[in-house]
Parts: structure tokens; C-alpha cells; sequence
């Protein structure tokens, strides 16, 4: 019986040892914390069961969904209610996402001037992508542009920030003038390549690309979810893996204590990296080239008597370029239907950004006064949370800068040449997200049993 000892118990890592399991190989998965599920995590507020990772996952590609109806949850899953999909911060207000955009780049001039969510000379400026010649998508040393860079080039600076790096850079809490627009924006990317203007090609492959904020039909969800928290996958799977040895609290420190036939770095690269030295300098030499990013995330219930304001989103996208440390607030019971109720009101607020890390100066008391008073600014607040709680991810968030791919590349070859039964898959490499985690776990796992 072929074994396996995969190394992280987050979704990566329980995916991958899933399939492996279910193909009959000896598996084995060391989680250095007392949980399983990494990033994917479901705890209290005041009585109700709410994500503190993520809490959706994208409907248009197609693992998350895959992944469910193997684990019996398909017929669970939901997406959004919210009557307005997000709205924008802008010149101290509030200004709807315009429709018609795709990733954050409108195409509709037509819709992107109704929305308010830009300057009337902002708009002229993002209709020249329609005539402007092409860009050039790498620089002098043959390193692939920036989001930041192409789109400025394309559409201008007031869209790029106020639309494009709310919401691409929103994803991974990245700086988009740092954000590889190959390795982070890979349908931006695709439709660069197609001819000059940035519109026309993502217009050309609209369908492709699928649904999006902005760009979806009435009966195209966007996001999925499940009741109870996106913690029903990961409890699902370590349910399924039965039999297999699962343990908690066992942290690795040494490669050598293991004896598996293959061995899955299921960890991100900065834990993956000192694992690899002995065996592979050139890898982890690479891998600690990859970057982090933190955030801390407020999520409280407060009275609905206490907010004037009708919420009617899923919640508010806050730019960069505004200097304010919220960078989103997100409407759960306004969101999800499992979330309404009569006498409360759930929302988060989320702060942190590559290169901004101002949240970590603040304690959790202070955080929670700053963030509700940010949002405080632009929705209507009397009174006060009656539930808190605050959550950090310390270097949690990996950032695709660019000449990620080569750098990935680079690691997968070095691992090859040096310790062929080595290998790192999860959010650090080949795209972040739940469905991106699941696809790189379940295709290591295959390539494994291929073998």
C-alpha cells in the first residue's frame, strides 16, 4: 500500500488527503494547531456560527462545487441575497458597483458615469482604452507588468484605484502596483493578450470568464456558501477520511522524522521553506521570496434599532487611495438569508493590506472603536455591538508579485532535481481561493496515484 504523510491541515492539505484515502494509499496529516481547516474557520458571534476566513467561495469555477456534491453538501449550498451586489466609498458616500464591469473594470462607459463611483473625467480617461495602442505587458527585464501598471496604462489612475484595486486587490489584501497581472489577475491577463484595448478582450471572453461582481445575471450567483460556515466543508472531509491518521497539535520541524513514501507540503511557503533547506536550498531559497500580507477582522452583532442606515448590499468596498485602515465591511444579514433576523444585525469589518499594516498597531478594543467608527462615516451608527469578536491572520495572505510564476516554476523544477518525493501545493503557488486550493490539492493527489 502506497503512503502518504501530508504536512498542514487546512483545505489543501485535507483535500488532497481525501482523494489519496479514497484511492487506498496509507495517509497521514500533521496539523501543527489544534483545529483542522487553516484559513477556514467558523467560530461564534454572540449566538450564531460565523466565518472568520472566508465565507464564499466562487461559483464560477467549478472545484468548489465539485468538491461539495462529493461530500454530500451540494443541496446546501446558497449565494447571496443582497439586493445590491457592493458599493463603493466615494468622496465620503456612498456609490453602487456599476454594472457592467468586469473584475472591477467597467465596459460600459454608460454605467460606469450613472454609478457615481468615479469623476466625469475619470470615465473619459477609461474610454481611451478603446483606441489607445497596445501596452506592452512586461518591462525592460522581461518581468510581467503589474495590475496596477497595465490597468493604469489602459483605463487611468482614478479607475484602477477606485474600482480595480478595491476589488482585485480586495482578494488577497495585495497592493495591485505589486500584484502580478499574469499570476494575480489571470482573466485580466488573458484578455491583455488578445489585442490592444483591455475592454474589448474582456468582452470577448465575458463568457469564459463567468459571472462576476458587476457583470452577473439575475440567476448567476457570483459566490456559494453554507449555513453553519464554510467549516461544513472542512468537517466534512476530516468526517470522510475516517480511518485515516489524522493528528492535531503536531507540529514538524524536520522532514526526517517522517517516513512516507511521498510527503505533501500542504503549508504556506514560508513554512515550507526552512522544511525544504536541507533537502533543496534552490527551493527554499524561492520560496522565501514569496510575500505575506495580514489582516484583522471585526465581526460583531449590533440592535437593528441602532442603525438608521438601510443596508441593502453585501457590503462596502473601501479604496486604498481613501488612506482609511477599513478596507471592506461586509453586511452578513443583508448578504445571507441564513444571517437575517428581526432584532440584530451582523457585520464584519476587515482592515490590512500588503504594505499597510497600521491594524497591528492597534489592541482589539482600539481596532473595534477605529473600524465602527470608519464605517461610522458613511452608515448611520447609534448605538453600540452587542457581540464582538476580532480575528488576525499574521502573515497569512501569500502576494503574487510579480515573476510569481517563474518563482513557482523555479520550486517545483528544484524540488524535482532534489527531493522528487517533495511536494508544495496550496494558496503560496498557483492561485488563492477555495476552489484554487482545491484544485491544486486534488491534481497533486491524481498525479500521485497516476504514478
Amino acid at each position: 500500500m502506497p503512503s502518504a504523510a501530508i504536512i498542514g491541515g487546512g483545505i489543501t492539505g485535507l483535500v488532497t488527503a481525501y482523494d489519496l484515502h479514497n484511492a487506498g494509499w496509507q495517509v497521514t496529516v500533521y496539523e501543527a494547531s489544534s483545529r483542522w481547516g487553516g484559513k477556514i474557520w467558523t467560530s461564534p458571534v454572540g449566538e450564531r456560527l460565523v466565518d472568520a476566513g472566508p465565507d464564499t467561495f466562487l461559483a464560477r469555477v467549478p472545484q468548489g462545487k465539485q468538491l461539495c456534491k462529493d461530500l454530500g453538501l451540494d443541496d446546501e449550498l446558497v449565494s447571496p441575497v443582497a439586493p445590491v451586489p457592493a458599493y463603493f466609498h466615494y468622496n465620503g458616500g456612498l456609490a453602487p458597483l456599476p454594472s457592467e464591469t468586469i473584475l472591477g473594470v467597467p465596459t460600459s462607459m454608460e454605467a460606469l458615469a450613472s454609478s457615481g463611483a468615479v469623476s466625469a473625467a475619470a470615465v473619459d480617461r477609461a474610454a481611451q482604452d478603446l483606441t489607445l495602442p497596445a501596452t506592452d505587458l512586461y518591462d525592460a527585464d522581461g518581468v510581467e507588468l503589474s495590475v496596477g501598471a497595465y490597468c493604469r496604462a489602459r483605463l487611468g489612475d482614478e479607475v484602477t484605484d477606485r474600482l480595480i484595486d478595491p476589488i482585485i486587490g480586495g482578494i488577497n489584501a495585495s497592493d495591485i502596483d505589486r500584484l502580478s497581472l499574469k499570476s494575480g489577475a489571470p482573466q485580466l491577463w488573458a484578455a491583455a493578450n488578445r489585442g490592444p484595448s483591455l475592454i474589448r478582450g474582456l468582452l470577448e471572453l465575458k463568457e469564459s470568464v463567468g459571472a462576476t461582481l458587476g457583470s452577473a445575471g439575475a440567476d448567476e450567483p457570483v459566490f456559494l456558501s453554507l449555513p453553519g460556515g464554510m467549516a461544513r466543508i472542512v468537517d466534512a472531509l476530516v468526517d470522510e477520511l475516517g480511518d485515516a491518521d489524522l493528528r492535531l497539535n503536531s507540529a514538524i520541524t524536520d522532514l526526517g522524522q517522517i517516513q512516507a513514501d511521498q510527503l505533501v507540503l500542504a503549508v504556506p511557503s514560508l513554512v515550507a521553506g526552512p522544511l525544504v533547506a536541507p533537502v533543496s536550498p534552490g527551493a527554499a531559497e524561492l520560496l522565501g521570496q514569496i510575500e505575506y500580507a495580514s489582516v484583522a477582522q471585526v465581526t460583531f452583532e449590533i440592535p437593528r434599532s441602532a442603525v438608521e442606515h438601510e443596508l441593502d448590499a453585501s457590503g462596502i468596498l473601501f479604496p486604498r487611495v481613501d488612506g482609511k485602515v477599513i478596507t471592506a465591511s461586509t453586511w452578513f444579514s443583508t448578504k445571507w438569508a441564513h444571517y437575517q433576523s428581526a432584532d440584530h444585525l451582523l457585520i464584519r469589518l476587515t482592515s490590512g493590506r500588503f504594505g499597510d499594516t497600521r491594524a497591528l498597531d492597534f489592541d482589539d478594543a482600539s481596532l473595534t472603536t477605529h473600524l465602527i467608527d470608519e464605517l461610522r462615516s458613511v452608515v448611520d451608527i447609534k448605538g453600540e455591538p452587542s457581540s464582538v469578536r476580532v480575528h488576525r491572520w499574521i502573515d497569512a495572505l501569500p502576494q503574487y508579485t510579480p515573476g510569481h510564476g517563474g518563482r513557482v516554476t523555479g520550486i517545483v523544477e528544484a524540488l524535482a532535481a532534489d527531493a522528487p518525493t517533495i511536494h508544495a501545493v496550496g494558496a503560496s503557488y498557483r492561485g488563492i481561493g477555495i476552489p484554487a486550493c482545491i484544485h491544486d490539492g486534488r491534481s497533486l493527489a491524481q498525479e500521485l496515484i497516476a504514478q
